[in-house]
C-alpha cells in the first residue's frame, strides 16, 4: 500500500470515529452564556475568544438580530494548540493553504452561508437541529420521512464508507471537493457501494430506522475535514 492510500485509510478511520455515537458527542468544556441587555453576538464572541461563525452554527443564529436578553448560548470549547500535529482531512497542500488563510485573514464579523453547493438530501420535515440537546453535541440535522422515502446525494462525490455502525445504523460517507464530506444515517438500505463516484441528486439510499432512531428519519451531516458544520447554513433556504 502507498503512503498516499495508506494516509487516505487513516483519515477516513478517524472520520467515522469522529461520526460515530448516533450523531451526538460528549462535550463536556462548553459553556453556556446567558446574553445580557445590549450584547451582540460579536461582543459574545470576542469576550470567549471565538468566532462569531461557530457561535452562529451552534446556536442556529440566522440572523444577529435573532440575539435577544435573556437567551442561553452554547459557547464551544477552544481547540487548544497541541505539540503533535493532527492528520489532515485532505492533502498536505489543502492543509497548509487552509493554515496560511486563517493567519492572513482576521476573523469575520459577519454570519456566512453558504448555499448552493449542497441539496436537500431527503423530502421531509426537520425534526431536530444542529446543535447541543440532552447534554450532547449534535453534530448534524434530522429530517423525519417515511421509510422508503428516497436519499439523494447532497453534492457529486465519492463513497468513501457505506456500511453499517453502531448508533447510526446503515451508514453512508461521501467525500467533495475541497475536503468536504456528507454523512447519511439510520437507512433502510444503502444503494452504493465504497469507492463508486455519485452525481449530485442521485438516489443513494432510502430512509429508515436502523442504529439507535425512535422512528424512520435521515440524520445527515456536512462536514468541513473533522469540523461538524450546521448544515443549515448550507443548504438551499426553506419557506
Amino acid at each position: 500500500m502507498s503512503m498516499k492510500r495508506f494516509l487516505h485509510a487513516i483519515i477516513i478511520a478517524v472520520l467515522l470515529l469522529g461520526v460515530a455515537g448516533c450523531a451526538t458527542s460528549y462535550d463536556k468544556r462548553g459553556v453556556y452564556h446567558k446574553v445580557r441587555s445590549g450584547e451582540s453576538i460579536q461582543r459574545i464572541a470576542k469576550i470567549y475568544r471565538t468566532d462569531v461563525q461557530t457561535l452562529a452554527e451552534y446556536n442556529n443564529i440566522m440572523d444577529p438580530g435573532e440575539i435577544k436578553s435573556g437567551m442561553r448560548l452554547y459557547i464551544p470549547p477552544r481547540v487548544k494548540k497541541e505539540g503533535v500535529k493532527k492528520l489532515p482531512f485532505g492533502d498536505d497542500v489543502t492543509a497548509k493553504k487552509e493554515a496560511k488563510g486563517k493567519k492572513a485573514g482576521a476573523k469575520s464579523d459577519k454570519i456566512k452561508f453558504y448555499r448552493g453547493r449542497f441539496i436537500w438530501p431527503v423530502d421531509g420535515r426537520l425534526s431536530s437541529p444542529f446543535g447541543y440537546r440532552d447534554g450532547r453535541r449534535h453534530d448534524g440535522i434530522d429530517i423525519s420521512a417515511k421509510t422508503g422515502t428516497p436519499i439523494k446525494a447532497s453534492a457529486a462525490g465519492k463513497v468513501v464508507y457505506s456500511g453499517s455502525m453502531r448508533g447510526y445504523g446503515n451508514l453512508i460517507l461521501l467525500r467533495h471537493k475541497d475536503n468536504m464530506f456528507t454523512a447519511y444515517s439510520h437507512n433502510s438500505v444503502n444503494k452504493v457501494k465504497k469507492g463508486q463516484t455519485v452525481k449530485q441528486g442521485q438516489v443513494i439510499g432510502k430512509v429508515g430506522r436502523t442504529g439507535r432512531a425512535t422512528g424512520p428519519h435521515l440524520h445527515f451531516e456536512i462536514r468541513h475535514g473533522q469540523t461538524a458544520r450546521n448544515p443549515l447554513f448550507f443548504l438551499p433556504k426553506r419557506g
